[in-house]
């Protein structure tokens, strides 16, 4: 009689199927129970088809992947994180009106468009190792962002219009080409963290010192910037004091400063070389 199996590799391959589909059942079964797709380095060019089977996802990570083109996605999604993959446009992200967290860092995109600025709830937005050359005024539209990190990118300038982003409280552009901060910063009354390391900036604007009154951590290592010249500017008295405060809000809670200690945020010695900075 012959094997009912066929050959062994024949049944080895079956199992295998077999295998997959149950993988494949498992793996739905979870993402219809917690409304988290998890695709993180999974080596995907394109996203598998039963994730257009979970009806309301809120969560999907497709980091670390080989995608070049963003996939069609459910408009119910309030976190997207497509870090380090293949992308060099956002097309396809418009009609995500529920989005808070949206995370591009990583990739190849030249420009956002305009429309970003209609994703009223979005919160978070990293857009850091791109080939960014510009910002568009639009994201002045985003009164619920709190984080914009975007460094490492090839920015001249900075859109006056970010000043308009009430809830800001995190602002990351270091190593761009960035040599002027725009004064209208100075209205983001909650901005606790500027970084503007390695670029091109020679003065921070006294509107900016003043008017950012939670402003405790500003960061300008790499930059021709004169120390001596900041520190007449008008409004820095005000900042150092809030800068020596959150340090001593730090030892007085037991926690230790790390190997950087009280960083001032700038080099006294001299401009270093432009690590990281954009061509």
């Amino acid at each position: 009689m012959g094997n009912c199996c066929g050959t062994p590799a024949a049944a080895a391959a079956e199992q295998g199927r077999d295998n997959v589909r149950r993988n494949r059942t498992q793996r739905l079964a979870n993402w219809n129970a917690t409304h988290v797709i998890a695709l993180r380095k999974a080596d995907l060019t394109e996203l598998p088809p039963e994730v257009a089977q979970v009806p309301s996802p809120r969560v999907l990570d497709a980091s670390d992947n080989r995608l070049e083109a963003v996939p069609p996605l459910a408009p119910s999604l309030q976190r997207l994180v497509l870090s380090k993959n293949r992308l060099a446009s956002v097309a396809g992200l418009e009609a995500l009106s529920g989005l808070k967290v949206l995370a591009l860092d990583g990739n190849r995109i030249a420009s956002l468009p305009d429309w970003i600025g209609e994703l009223s709830r979005l919160e978070s937005l990293f857009v850091g190792g791109n080939q960014l050359a510009a910002l568009p005024p639009s994201l002045g539209r985003l009164q619920r962002l709190r984080q914009l990190l975007a460094p490492r990118n090839r920015l001249r300038a900075l859109p006056p219009e970010l000043g308009e982003c009430s809830a800001l409280e995190e602002l990351d552009v270091s190593h761009n080409a960035i040599q002027a901060v725009p004064p209208q910063l100075g209205h983001l009354r909650r901005l606790k963290v500027l970084q503007l390391d390695g670029n091109k900036v020679t003065a921070v604007p006294p509107e900016v010192l003043h008017g950012c009154v939670a402003l405790a951590t500003l960061s300008l290592h790499d930059n021709p910037i004169n120390p001596d010249a900041l520190a007449a500017t008008d409004g820095f008295a005000e900042y150092e004091a809030r800068r020596q405060g959150k340090y001593s809000k730090t030892l007085a809670g037991g926690a230790l400063l790390g190997n950087n200690g009280m960083d001032e945020g700038l080099d006294r010695h001299g401009v270093s070389p432009r690590r990281g900075a954009a061509a």
